[in-house]
């Protein structure tokens, strides 16, 4: 890659950029223990254990997601009206929605077992930040953005964002440009001064492009195309800074 005029602030994609996510299958089931205490699992049209219970919760909330988030292109779903769904259909009855609501957070809370910072890239985040970069996190997220930034915090990762998006705040999901604006305004520069690193074609470096960044695939991201803008290493960023 040439050297491109040095940015004022670089924006990143999260999930399969900066980490990687595998589904916790352990930490689900153990989460159930939790969820049973609040739930009334027994005399309900559930038969399995309480782990087997988390792990077919898990499961449908993550089909009614993708279902959702097919059938409203663009559109974020509403993760709370998920939990409800999921719980009903499992249940059998409709929870209360504070009891939706704390399990949910139980499940969410639980998936950061299986979540792992890629490395080196947190060592560039650091060296970023020394140069007084102004840096962005924008992550297409369907759920709770308190327990996504929570979830941040336990990796030792919401440190080095001077600005933090999730789709499930504004309720769209990346291209769309509103989530473009939403984290540019956040971080307080204008497009032509920030790139976005991300490991969607689409997603991430079409839509950050239509909104005037320099977009750039992250290591490792599939490109589409010979001759596609792409980091092969993390420290390929730091020397195209100069």
């Amino acid at each position: 890659m040439t050297r491109p005029d040095p940015p004022a602030g670089i924006c990143f994609d999260y999930g399969r950029t900066l980490v990687v996510i595998a589904r916790p299958v352990a930490a689900i089931a153990a989460a159930g223990e939790n969820l049973a205490a609040g739930l009334p699992l027994a005399g309900s049209s559930w038969s399995g254990t309480a782990g087997e219970f988390a792990l077919a919760l898990d499961q449908l909330v993550d089909q009614l997601v993708g279902e959702g988030q097919r059938a409203h292109p663009g559109r974020e779903v509403d993760i709370q009206a998920i939990h409800r769904e999921a719980l009903q259909q499992l249940l059998g009855a409709p929870p209360s929605p504070e009891v939706s609501a704390q399990v949910g957070a139980d499940l969410q809370r639980a998936w950061v077992a299986g979540v792992s910072p890629i490395e080196p890239a947190r060592e560039v985040l650091a060296k970023l930040r020394e140069r007084g970069m102004r840096l962005g996190l924008c992550s297409n997220a369907p759920y709770a953005p308190a327990l996504m930034r929570e979830q941040l915090e336990r990796l030792d990762l919401r440190q080095y964002f001077d600005a933090v998006l999730f789709s499930s705040e504004i309720g769209w999901r990346k291209p769309d440009p509103r989530v473009f604006t939403e984290i540019l305004g956040r971080m307080g520069l204008p497009a032509r001064s920030v790139w976005f690193v991300g490991d969607e074609w689409v997603a991430d470096i079409e839509g950050a492009r239509d909104a005037g960044m320099r977009a750039i695939l992250a290591p490792g991201a599939k490109a589409p195309m010979a001759g596609a803008e792409q980091l092969t290493r993390w420290d390929d960023l730091l020397a195209l800074l100069g």
